[in-house]
């Protein structure tokens, strides 16, 4: 099977294009190596994973038509170029309240572009020991972190998601859209108590917590990594960047 893998660069992509790399021909586009999905060439493949894209709520209201040319365009070029392949793209539980901001609502309004064969994957909160750059637990691990908020997140491990998608590559019973997360959720000031709290974020949802039911009753997947496990793992590591005793 030949995959092409949008935004292959990037947190999630890269991860998956090292694991898909040992079983499949890859084919990768991604801004990193100056190739836009909006103008770059479009192979000739048997599976599409767009991943590419922009995330970030802050960034969104800042510039909502970068996120309106990327994720909505960009997703509609993918779709309608491939209408004869199955397409799987990375989606947001962000999706669920689109009023929020630009970036949510860019995620809500790509599940509407029609396609005969694609599935939107929604992906909670993605993490691991090496996060993508200016989220939360790449703040977290460098103690750049100045504040937490009273949200409450569904924080899944990229390994976790990793396993999800190459289940989904190999079931090509699924479609439509569904949830990736864990079903349990963390408030983030419980991460590092010391830290004043910042309540009222603008464009943040409140709550995200995963709707796994339908995907692991599909697919026998279970998230296997608990952020709070990882969590006390790091334990003192966090302490020690935050001086908590």
């Amino acid at each position: 099977m030949k995959i092409l893998i949008t935004g292959h660069k990037g947190f999630i992509g890269s991860g998956l294009w090292d694991r898909l790399s040992w079983d499949y021909e890859l084919e990768g586009i991604d801004l990193k190596e100056g190739k836009d999905i909006l103008t770059a060439d479009l192979p000739k493949v048997d599976l599409v994973i767009h991943l590419a894209g922009i995330g970030g709520v802050r960034e969104s209201l800042a510039d909502p038509k970068k996120y309106w040319e990327n994720n909505v365009e960009g997703t509609r070029r993918i779709l309608e170029h491939y209408q004869n392949t199955r397409v799987l793209v990375a989606g947001s539980s962000s999706q669920y309240e689109p009023h929020l901001n630009p970036y949510a609502a860019s995620k809500h309004l790509i599940e509407s572009i029609p396609h005969p064969n694609v599935v939107f994957m929604r992906f909670h909160t993605v993490y691991n020991e090496e996060a993508r750059t200016g989220m939360f637990f790449d703040k977290l691990f460098k103690g750049t972190l100045e504040y937490v908020t009273d949200h409450e997140r569904d924080f899944i491990h990229r390994d976790d998601l990793l396993d999800a998608i190459e289940i989904i590559i190999n079931k090509d019973n699924l479609y439509s859209a569904f949830d990736l997360g864990t079903g349990k959720t963390i408030c983030i000031k419980d991460i590092v108590p010391s830290l004043p709290v910042r309540s009222g974020t603008v464009g943040e949802r409140a709550i995200t917590k995963a709707k796994t039911k339908y995907f692991e009753e599909a697919t026998g997947w279970k998230a296997k990594i608990d952020v709070r496990d990882f969590l006390q793992k790091n334990d003192e590591r966090i302490r020690n960047l935050y001086s908590v005793k």
